[in-house]
């Protein structure tokens, strides 16, 4: 009877200790998601050096739904900031080959931004030029509390068409940051008065995996429009760039 017991009690202690071994194993590879290179290969140690400072969660949707699409990034950027005064101080005035032209646009008393968004935390429009004459806007709207879920349903292709921006062709896009992708909305665009064609991706970004909306999101954008002459493949590619300048690389990520 003793032997018997002690063995149940040898039992009770091994499958503790599997799993105090299983969970010291989750909480470690948590740890690793914000310090580990993603990718520790000696192509990419440069864009690892350079962005290992900031881990995002990225995704196409938002509101109350986790979609397979979320891809976790590295930046060289703090995104986190809580105006846009300190958000156009985070992002660099040049990106690569991309020179800032003009000023910020700060947009927090935009009427269509109050309109639509209230009163959001951070918004700011700023222009970027390469060599080639290649203009493009990157937009960057935040907001935390309860007006946060406004981000998600005042989309792109709901607001540009009351500026005149009538929508051509939605769907989603994705290209490749390192050797895994991200992804994003797209929205092609033709302004109804003047037939400029504008191109747009974007998405949203938390800096938590919990992705509480309420404790701060952003929503990017990336608009660039299309030149005489030039293709949707050709601009579409020359956005893509911009945006790994922004994300040069991605960590190992798997929520379900």
């Amino acid at each position: 009877m003793l032997a018997s017991a002690r063995r149940y009690i040898l039992i009770i202690v091994l499958l503790l200790a599997g799993v105090g071994l299983t969970w010291g194993q989750r909480l470690s590879s948590a740890t690793r998601l914000s310090t580990e290179p993603s990718h520790p290969t000696e192509d990419s140690q440069h864009l690892t050096t350079l962005a290992a400072e900031y881990v995002y969660f990225i995704d196409v949707e938002g509101w109350y739904r986790i979609t397979p699409y979320e891809t976790v990034v590295r930046s060289p950027c703090d995104l986190t900031a809580e105006s846009t005064e300190a958000m156009a101080g985070a992002i660099p005035a040049t990106l690569g080959e991309w020179k800032q032209v003009g000023q910020d646009g700060y947009l927090a008393n935009d009427p269509a931004i109050v309109d639509y968004l209230k009163h959001p935390t951070v918004a700011l429009q700023r222009s970027y030029r390469d060599p080639s004459g290649q203009t493009l806007a990157l937009v960057v709207i935040g907001n935390k509390g309860k007006d946060s879920f406004l981000l998600f349903s005042h989309t792109p292709e709901i607001c540009y068409p009351h500026q005149l921006w009538q929508v051509v062709e939605r769907r989603q896009e994705s290209a490749l940051l390192d050797d895994q992708p991200m992804y994003a909305q797209y929205l092609l665009t033709q302004h109804v008065q003047t037939g400029e064609k504008l191109m747009v991706l974007f998405w949203y970004l938390w800096d938590d995996p919990q992705r509480n909306s309420e404790d701060g999101v952003l929503s990017m954008r990336v608009n660039v429009f299309l030149l005489p002459g030039q293709t949707e493949e050709a601009v579409l590619a020359r956005a893509w760039e911009f945006v790994r300048l922004l994300f040069p690389s991605t960590v190992p990520w798997e929520r379900f």
